[in-house]
């Protein structure tokens, strides 16, 4: 697809994307789902649609600790909305390349730094998280009785990789990002507490639709659909997260109708989020004081 034009990659994403909802709405049994959405409470959906922003906050502070190491400056409340014009973007361009694009560009523009630093980054701000998701996903694994009860393995076993996952994270910092692994610690903290807040808004959803039980499979399968969202095959990763939950429906404890739900619920509450974006426009040049 590389020699492939823009215009061209844009059609042939969408013609996936509609393929993907076409499929999703085959499966889906939707005289069970209308009467789970007539009975939602949206107390929690709100609740869910707040922590959710509460997450782009962490998001934007783990994104500045990056920066300090260039060093480059700027203030949280521009980060703020250069993150959410960001996320603008990403929601009719796949796997959030158009947002980190637009960040490079922007932050290449306003300060005049070697696009390798800013490059750097961009991929340590998104390698961080999925380091965090890898960690949430060894440490939920091993916590379920369910997962550990049908492969016959020690309870636990598998939230001490967890702690393998973080130390490896630190290595590669270490040896290929030596500039920044004075950031390590805060950003991979940072990191955690934005996927795990992230696994309290698809509980929340869930719970407003009616489901409480089996909470660490739900929050486990979400975190391995983060990981596949981020793949550009979509637009806005519509379509995959609820494939993997319609997919893992079959092999965990987990009710496939109300997790699609959820999931669709958590697409809506990030496109909501995201078209604040629109509505922002963002200086090319740094603010001067007198």
């Amino acid at each position: 697809m590389s020699k492939l034009s823009p215009a061209v990659k844009t059609i042939l994403k969408l013609l996936l994307t509609s393929l993907a909802l076409g499929w999703l709405a085959y499966q889906m049994d939707w005289e069970r789902i209308w009467p789970l959405l007539r009975r939602a409470q949206w107390g929690w959906i709100l609740v869910a649609l707040v922590l959710y922003n509460v997450s782009q906050l962490l998001s934007t502070s783990r994104f500045q600790q990056h920066l300090k190491a260039v060093p480059l400056a700027e203030p949280f409340s521009f980060l703020l909305r250069l993150y959410y014009r960001s996320m603008f973007f990403n929601l009719f361009l796949p796997g959030g390349i158009g947002g980190d694009g637009y960040k490079a560009w922007l932050l290449r523009t306003r300060h005049q730094t070697d696009y390798r630093l800013i490059l750097s980054v961009l991929l340590l701000d998104r390698g961080s998280g999925m380091l965090a998701i890898t960690f949430l996903i060894a440490l939920l694994g091993g916590s379920s009785t369910w997962l550990t009860s049908q492969f016959g393995l020690p309870y636990g076993w598998l939230s001490g990789l967890a702690l393998l996952v973080g130390a490896g994270g630190w290595g590669v910092y270490r040896l290929f990002f030596r500039k920044f692994v004075a950031m390590f610690p805060a950003a991979f903290s940072l990191s955690l507490g934005v996927q795990s807040t992230q696994v309290i808004v698809i509980l929340l959803l869930l719970r407003s639709i009616g489901v409480t039980d089996h909470s660490l499979e739900y929050g486990l399968v979400f975190l391995v659909s983060s990981i596949a969202s981020v793949l550009p095959l979509t637009v806005g990763g519509i379509g995959v997260r609820e494939f993997v939950f319609l997919t893992a429906a079959e092999y965990l404890p987990i009710q496939s109708d109300q997790a699609v739900l959820a999931s669709l619920l958590f697409f809506f509450i990030n496109a909501l989020s995201s078209s604040l974006g629109a509505f922002i426009t963002l200086p090319e040049r740094p603010e001067t004081r007198d």
